[in-house]
């Protein structure tokens, strides 16, 4: 019954998709569905074949199975069956949502004249930044060095008070990175974006890939380099004029993933070396880990960032709040996402989040992270009616971006300009995100995903000669 749902679900996804195709021929809409699809009921698969199996998943590289003994176990009951409905219904709605508001863009479109950026600037930004947000975070890196911790864990577990000045500065090294490079490497007639190319400029851009993505690896950061590197992707297909080469969508596909393949090796290394050349006196550690963990072999390393965790945790998320029978919260989500507009300094206490809730009704231990899907967040404050409001309100959100990037002629504002040019990309990069968390996370949609890359962007271009175009 199970497989059985799953399959008549897939099988609307894909005709919806290929209708939505053949309407819109817009990438983005089909890459976004298949990450939603990716992080809603992709696991499925996984969890019915490992229920039926005995867990036999772990022969090729699945490692998920610690959820259950921090959570709980996952049953093949009709509590899982309606996790399967409810989230295909959730991908079904965001789907008829984009097709039926999404308009078709006009058959001539009116170019208009592209934004010049000073790619030193970007370039100078991201090794700046890089040196900041390792300041920021600087206590707990000796931290880690101190305790044979990694860097990851400390960050994560025991953040310092500035922590999200921190997180917030990596996005916009990542992204300030990839907008430079993808705006280098388009061809000599960009569509929105452009800029001066020398090969000084590509050798520094090959050096900042180097030291952005090494150091964001050793925080174990890859949710900034998933995300720089589909927004890079469809930026590029975006932003060429005429046709689009595939030499450099290869070449940015390697630099994001690349990476990603080594980033559980590298997220977990310790910086002891540290400790013999700085002061760690006075840090202390307030980690309890009431899970261990084994080793991965080869072929779960290889293969964890296809099985990412985080692919089974959201079914985790809707299963336990049926099955455990979970309050709904009524609007707490919505209340919480305005009141996180305000700074911690003028409101340090704030309501907490579908996430924190859910993790506290489910009695989760401690010391482990967890993931609630978008969902499973709507869910627990409206029930099937938040379910269905959620994935209108994405959906609708998603198109209405689209419909704004094909009108961008009738923009005057550069400012405004700029943000719809990045609006639906950044929605689409910021998918993973959105869908790994509840209603609250639209304030990182609106911020990370849109403003932040737009004032990159804008920023970079007031250190342009206006008449000529140049540096």
């Amino acid at each position: 019954m199970h497989y059985l749902l799953l399959t008549a679900l897939t099988l609307i996804i894909l005709y919806l998709s290929y209708r939505i195709w053949i309407k819109f021929k817009e990438p983005a809409f089909i890459l976004g569905i298949a990450l939603v699809y990716y992080w809603s009921l992709a696991g499925a698969w996984i969890i019915i074949f490992d229920e039926l199996t005995g867990d036999k998943g772990k022969d090729f590289g699945v490692h998920y199975y610690h959820y259950r003994e921090a959570l709980f176990p996952i049953h093949l009951d009709n509590y899982y069956l309606q996790s399967i409905l409810y989230y295909g219904v959730f991908i079904i709605v965001v789907q008829l949502c984009v097709f039926f508001i999404a308009k078709k863009p006009p058959l001539q479109i009116t170019v208009f004249k592209p934004v010049v950026i000073n790619h030193t600037v970007l370039i100078a930004g991201c090794i700046f930044g890089v040196i900041l947000s390792c300041s920021l975070v600087w206590n707990e890196i000796l931290t880690a060095a101190k305790f044979q911790e990694s860097i990851y864990v400390v960050t994560r577990l025991q953040p310092g008070r500035f922590t999200t000045l921190h997180q917030l500065l990596n996005i916009c090294i990542v992204i300030a990175l990839y907008v430079g490079l993808i705006s280098y490497v388009s061809g000599s007639k960009s569509r929105y974006i452009t800029g001066q190319k020398t090969k000084a400029l590509l050798w520094l851009y090959i050096l900042c890939v180097f030291i952005v993505e090494g150091y964001l690896l050793l925080l174990g950061n890859k949710r900034e380099i998933f995300f720089a590197g589909i927004f890079g992707g469809l930026f590029y297909y975006s932003n060429e004029e005429g046709k689009v080469r595939w030499q450099p969508i290869v070449l940015l596909l390697t630099i994001v993933f690349t990476p990603m393949i080594f980033n559980d090796g590298l997220r977990s290394y310790s910086p002891v070396g540290l400790e013999k050349s700085f002061d760690t006196t006075g840090l202390e550690l307030h980690i309890e880990r009431e899970i261990e963990y084994t080793a991965f072999s080869v072929k779960s390393s290889t293969l964890s960032f296809l099985f990412s965790n985080e692919m089974f945790s959201s079914h985790f998320s809707m299963y336990g709040i049926l099955s455990k029978d979970v309050p709904f919260t009524y609007g707490s989500s919505i209340s919480s996402f305005f009141h996180s507009l305000i700074p911690r300094v003028f409101l340090p206490d704030r309501p907490e989040t579908s996430y924190d809730y859910y993790v506290r009704s489910v009695n989760a231990l401690a010391g482990q992270g967890y993931t609630i899907h978008h969902a499973s967040g709507w869910f627990l404050n409206f029930g099937l009616a938040g379910i269905l409001a959620g994935a209108a309100l994405l959906g609708g959100l998603w198109a209405w971006l689209y419909n704004k990037m094909s009108l961008l002629t009738t923009v005057r504002n550069k400012f405004v300009k700029l943000v719809f040019i990045i609006g639906m990309l950044g929605f689409t990069a910021q998918l993973p995100s959105l869908i790994r968390s509840g209603p609250e996370a639209y304030k990182a949609l609106l911020f990370e995903a849109i403003l932040i890359p737009a004032l990159i962007i804008y920023l970079s271009s007031l250190f342009v000669n206006k008449k000529n175009g140049k540096i």
